[in-house]
């Protein structure tokens, strides 16, 4: 009977020993694997002397940080997370077959989010914020890599910006905003450029105006007094000031 439990015993250990050192991922310098990218650099395969890995891998990224990965194939896939060498999580990252898919979290050394984006395919794609103290700073929204629609901008809770963008350039109305919710500028964008009315003000007061074409000033430009009155008129063509008689004749 007692040799029945010792056998029992040194198999339990056997076993709880397996099992402990199975969960022990294998380190693997990231400058011994071959990397083999896709053609948009979206997808990674990796192999160790011909071989693809499969498994658990703690694979140093440089001298202060490492990364946890579970790869099939060669591929990336599921929860991966990047740690720096005293053990504070960096960032979590979803991938599926060797892409980045799903949310990518980046944390500060108090263990809160300042970052946060959503991938689709390997690109960003769906909501992107970033966070200073745990506030929320930045929200845009992007597509297929590319911001799209608007970019909001934030301190204490208050809207500083809002911008808007069609793939990846600003397209539209651009606000800046005070303490107090009151407009700063209203600025309008095409393909990036200034274009169309620039408005500036102070005190919920319009100070000055201008037109713009791609990025220049073109057009007539005022400036206001607090009662709103004009108090200087400019003419400007191609981004040059002119005199009111040469603004006329180029526009007849």
């Amino acid at each position: 009977m007692k040799t029945t439990y010792k056998i029992c015993a040194i198999l339990m250990m056997i076993f709880l020993s397996t099992s402990f050192y199975a969960q022990i991922p294998e380190e693997i310098k990231w400058e011994h694997l071959k990397k083999t990218y896709a053609k948009d650099s979206t997808a990674l395969q990796l192999t160790l002397n011909g071989k693809s890995l499969n498994g658990k891998y703690k694979i140093p990224l440089d001298e202060s940080s490492y990364a946890l990965y579970t790869i099939k194939n060669g591929l990336i896939t599921g929860d991966a997370f990047w740690y720096t060498n005293g053990g504070h999580l960096e960032c979590k990252l979803e991938y599926k077959r060797g892409v980045r898919n799903g949310l990518k979290e980046n944390y500060d050394t108090d263990r809160k989010v300042w970052l946060r984006q959503e991938f689709k395919d390997g690109k960003q794609d769906g909501l992107s914020e970033m966070y200073s103290n745990g506030q929320l700073t930045t929200k845009s929204e992007y597509k297929k890599g590319k911001k799209e629609d608007k970019q909001i901008t934030y301190s204490g809770g208050k809207v500083l910006s809002e911008t808007e963008y069609k793939d990846g350039l600003r397209e539209g109305k651009s606000k800046t905003y005070d303490w107090q919710g009151n407009t700063i500028s209203e600025i309008n964008y095409k393909k990036n450029q200034q274009d169309g009315l620039t408005i500036m003000y102070a005190m919920s007061k319009k100070t000055m105006e201008f037109m713009f074409s791609d990025g220049k000033k073109h057009g007539i430009g005022h400036m206001y007094k607090p009662d709103g009155s004009v108090v200087f008129t400019h003419y400007y063509l191609n981004g040059e000031k002119v005199s009111k008689e040469e603004y006329v004749t180029y526009q007849k």
